[in-house]
């Protein structure tokens, strides 16, 4: 009887051995194994003959995946209202909220002193057309390029979408908040005198605006675009009723996003 009792105490012991075995081997066969993490790099681009450092956000998916569409944020030190520094990882935020989307995300390193203006806004746009460039050859291989901006750079965007025509074209869909009710006349004024180009193709635009702003300005602004019924313009419009323009942007840069993306 004892020896039955010993026999099986030493099974016991064995069997244990080999199963602390068995864990510790499964543990020790990828010592060196990492997971794919996200990442924010900086590189340096030349726009018309001045270098510029950009920074970049790069999801985990972008190890495996190198046709991921990117989407720009246009970020300069406003002018009348108080400097939101967040606005690029808002962005993030945005595009990580959305279930199944992966997205590259754009912007200058640092937020420049730029009074941007609708007389001037092709000046600060080439900025980021050449910027678009570097990206196209360095980070990904999918033709989808968003801008996304609010304030006069929300402006910008909205000058680039109406007045580039395809041929110099570069990016297909914009999204904006709040955009300088200067920017908005200038707009109007152009669909107005109908000089806004003909050969457009496949654009979406998102636009938003809080309490701060002027809203029969961008309500005409709206209704003059959606009018004008454009064959080559999606667009969807929302008016945020209780939020003002400093705390505006990360609900509609998330929004914007997922219209943009059909999420």
């Amino acid at each position: 009887m004892k020896a039955k009792i010993k026999f099986s105490i030493a099974l016991l012991l064995l069997a244990f051995g080999i199963v602390s075995f068995t864990s510790n081997e499964e543990v020790l066969i990828h010592p060196n194994e990492t997971i794919a993490s996200s990442k924010i790099e900086t590189f340096t681009f030349s726009s018309n003959g001045t270098s510029y450092n950009g920074k970049i956000f790069l999801p985990a998916a972008f190890e495996k995946n190198k046709n991921l569409p990117v989407i720009y944020l246009i970020d300069f030190s406003d002018q009348h209202f108080k400097l939101a520094t967040d606005e690029f990882e808002k962005v993030i935020d945005g595009v990580n909220q959305i279930q199944g989307l992966d997205a590259l995300v754009v912007s200058l390193e640092n937020i420049p002193d730029f009074d941007a203006e609708p007389e001037t806004f092709q000046k600060h746009y080439e900025i980021y057309k050449n910027m678009a460039r570097y990206v196209d050859s360095k980070y990904t291989e999918n033709a989808s390029r968003t801008l996304i901006g609010r304030g006069s750079e929300a402006g910008i965007i909205l000058m680039a979408l109406f007045v580039e025509n395809s041929e110099t074209s570069v990016f297909d869909n914009f999204i904006v908040t709040d955009p300088s009710p200067k920017y908005a006349s200038a707009i109007i004024d152009l669909i107005e005198d109908d000089s806004i180009p003909k050969n457009k193709k496949n654009k979406k635009l998102h636009y938003s605006f809080s309490i701060s702003n002027d809203r029969a300005k961008c309500t005409k602004l709206i209704n003059l675009i959606k009018d004008a019924n454009y064959g080559w313009l999606q667009v969807q419009s929302i008016e945020y009723t209780n939020i003002d323009y400093e705390n505006t942007y990360p609900i509609a840069y998330t929004a914007g996003i997922k219209y943009i993306f059909n999420k």
